[in-house]
């Protein structure tokens, strides 16, 4: 009876079962002539991920290794180094969507669009960012330097992205955004390995310069913390109202600045005084003067 229903079954049913395995036999060919195309952009796809990935580790690994050998914050290292990581991680997954055949331009187009709003809201801040990653490839100072900018002196204890921090020597934390430190003038006092100090000392006018001379010179030959190689020197610096001003130069390691400055002048002083050299300062002499024409008219009374 079955096979008999089957027989008696309407061609119109036959031929639409046949129309649907053709079009699936027709959609797996199409599928498998498209993957065989699509296979070598894939293993292409594969091979720039896998390379980009290890180049980018190993970029990576090289700037942290630069870095230490610079002596760079660690805080800093690790902070930079990410942002590294991230972007040329960012780059290599680009690369891996074009090769796919994706259309990247709509995700760097919306890329772009988000770093230039991210960009304008914190102007200030990746302005600070960019002058902290400027300090620390320049290395125009380092930490345990003597900095002075802007009326602010102090010693560099830690420099961050964002900002450089200075110690005073009454123990004051002072934070200072980078962009003022790569955008104003500096000094730094510790840069180099010797420094000059620079005195002025008085004398009075009726004293002899040279004795003065040959007093100071010296106090500085026999101090170990002078630099004795250096031009050091006691010249007249200029003739003042009240005061002969001698110009004293005394060189020294840096690093003995603050001790040489005032155990020297504390010497010149004493060594002044020992030798009766006087040391002007300002006075105002009163002189009265009699009126005569009064004294007159009251004799004559």
């Amino acid at each position: 009876m079955f096979f008999r229903l089957l027989d008696q079954s309407p061609p119109e049913s036959s031929q639409s079962v046949e129309e649907t395995l053709n079009l699936m036999q027709n959609w797996l060919n199409n599928s498998l002539n498209w993957l065989i195309s699509f296979l070598p952009n894939l293993l292409s796809a594969i091979i720039i991920f896998i390379i980009g990935w290890w180049a980018t580790n190993f970029i990576c690994k090289m700037i942290k290794k630069a870095f230490a050998n610079a002596k760079a914050d660690i805080t800093v290292v690790s902070f930079l180094n990410s942002i590294i990581n991230f972007a040329l991680k960012t780059i290599v997954i680009i690369g891996v969507l074009s090769t796919l055949g994706f259309d990247v331009t709509t995700i760097i187009t919306t890329i772009g669009a988000a770093a230039i709003t991210v960009g304008l809201a914190l102007k200030d801040s990746l302005s600070n960012f960019a002058s902290g990653t400027l300090i620390i490839l320049n290395k125009k100072f380092k930490i345990g330097d003597y900095l002075e900018t802007e009326g602010l002196k102090g010693i560099v204890v830690k420099i961050d992205m964002m900002y450089t921090t200075l110690c005073t020597y009454d123990n004051k934390e002072i934070l200072i955004p980078n962009s003022r430190l790569t955008n104003n003038n500096i000094i730094n006092y510790f840069v180099q390995e010797e420094r000059r100090i620079d005195l002025i000392v008085p004398i009075a006018y009726s004293e002899d310069i040279q004795k003065a001379r040959e007093v100071i010179m010296t106090l500085i030959k026999n101090n170990e913390m002078v630099v004795q190689e250096k031009r050091n020197r006691v010249a007249v610096d200029k003739l003042n109202e009240s005061s002969v001003d001698l110009s004293v130069w005394i060189w020294c390691h840096s690093s003995d600045y603050w001790i040489l400055l005032e155990d020297m002048q504390e010497s010149i002083k004493n060594s002044l005084d020992a030798n009766h050299i006087a040391i002007p300062f300002n006075q105002m002499d009163i002189h009265l003067v009699e009126d005569k024409t009064k004294n007159s008219k009251e004799s004559l009374k």
